[in-house]
């Protein structure tokens, strides 16, 4: 088949492309299929007009035409991608996101598409958690509901998502519950760096103290304010946090951790080269990410637990979204109630106080993410559903 994947916004630094479409593109492109991608870059100009292979696959960025950011842009973008799918002419059409500027294309498209639902977007999601201005939020709400519908099938990165999908979009359409899986080059990138584990702790300053470590988007309204609860309290035991992160909720992640009086137990980096940071996560102890019961949180598909899993961390995690799942109920990781920060605390106890359970659980984490949710392993119930269309 030949089939084109449409994105929402840039390869980088959001991690939807890298990290989701890339590896569903690769994939598909394995099993001998012809895939394209195509990017509307506004959230990155370096990347406007950029063409090149990866993997088997082809990747093309629109051009950015009109600066500054604005809606003419984004129809600009749209209308791009119209023109790249009708030259393309594939026999499938993948739109990553039901909102933004790549599901703009829709609108010119002729042909049925495939649309792909990630994160909850529209009311009580990420439409009221942006300060966006309020005829955008409106058009928002309309477009992820318009979408849906439109979409011939829809495909959803968890459980809470495929309710939605099919609340909002109509429950006769197929709906497949598709959710995130480690990268095929985490394999090498992991077993390299596991040869290499102690060379790399002297090399990033790290002795004998547990490191703990985040990495991912720090958002405006995160909930990393319970792992700093958390570790206050256990200011007596020898740790670090790393946290490796971008994102505007920076700022007040700093001012949390100060007036914790934790500062020296914290060191900051910003973005990573992905094969940097799982150098970082295979040398660290303990991976940490907390969430609060939210809409959004109950729909995460979380790409850093994959990464986490991948590199053989023990980790703490709140018990929501597909957590439940990537965890196998709790044989794979530690989880807490979301938003309690003292069961957090716990939890890390636990493992600083027995390192032979946390090293089973990281083991039991690295074997069960490849085995259940490789991508080569699942991309036939996706080639399936094409075919059905």
């Amino acid at each position: 088949m030949r089939i084109a994947l449409i994105a929402p916004f840039a390869y980088a630094p959001k991690a939807t492309v890298s990290a989701r479409m890339m590896p569903i593109a690769t994939a598909l492109a394995r099993r001998g299929h012809v895939v394209h991608v195509l990017i509307p870059p506004y959230d990155n100009p370096s990347y406007s007009g950029r063409r090149w292979q990866q993997d088997g696959v082809a990747i093309e960025n629109m051009r950015l035409r009109r600066l500054p950011f604005s809606l003419a842009q984004f129809a600009d973008l749209a209308r791009q991608i119209v023109r790249s799918v009708q030259a393309l002419n594939p026999e499938v059409v993948h739109v990553f996101k039901p909102v933004g500027v790549g599901a703009l294309g829709l609108f010119g498209l002729r042909q049925a598409a495939v649309v792909d639902n990630d994160d909850w977007e529209g009311r009580g999601g990420w439409v009221d958690v942006n300060p966006y201005p309020r005829l955008l939020r409106w058009f928002m709400l309309w477009q992820e509901r318009w979408a849906l519908r439109r979409a011939a099938a829809v495909t959803c990165a968890s459980t809470a998502l495929v309710e939605r999908s099919r609340t909002l979009g109509g429950a006769s359409k197929p709906v497949l519950l598709f959710p995130n899986g480690p990268r095929e080059t985490l394999r090498a990138q992991v077993a390299r760096a596991e040869q290499q584990r102690q060379a790399l702790r002297q090399r990033f300053g790290w002795g004998d103290e547990w490191v703990l470590i985040y990495a991912g988007t720090v958002p405006v309204n995160h909930d990393l304010d319970v792992a700093v609860q958390a570790l206050a309290g256990l200011r007596d035991k020898p740790w670090r946090w790393a946290i490796i992160a971008t994102g505007d909720g920076l700022p007040s992640l700093r001012q949390q951790i100060a007036r914790a009086g934790l500062d020296r137990r914290v060191e900051w980096h910003g973005f990573m080269p992905h094969a940097q940071l799982v150098e970082r996560l295979v040398a660290a102890d303990i991976a940490l990410y907390p969430y609060r019961d939210t809409l959004i949180n109950r729909a995460k598909c979380s790409g850093k637990v994959i990464d986490y899993m991948a590199c053989g961390k023990p980790m703490v995690v709140s018990n929501l979204g597909m957590n439940q799942v990537y965890l196998d109920g709790g044989r794979c990781g530690m989880l807490t109630p979301p938003g309690d920060a003292a069961a957090f605390r716990q939890a890390l106890l636990q493992l600083m106080d027995n390192p032979a359970l946390a090293h089973a659980l990281g083991q039991a984490a690295q074997a069960h993410v490849w085995q259940a949710f490789g991508w080569e392993g699942r991309v036939q119930a996706l080639i399936e559903l094409y075919q059905q269309l």
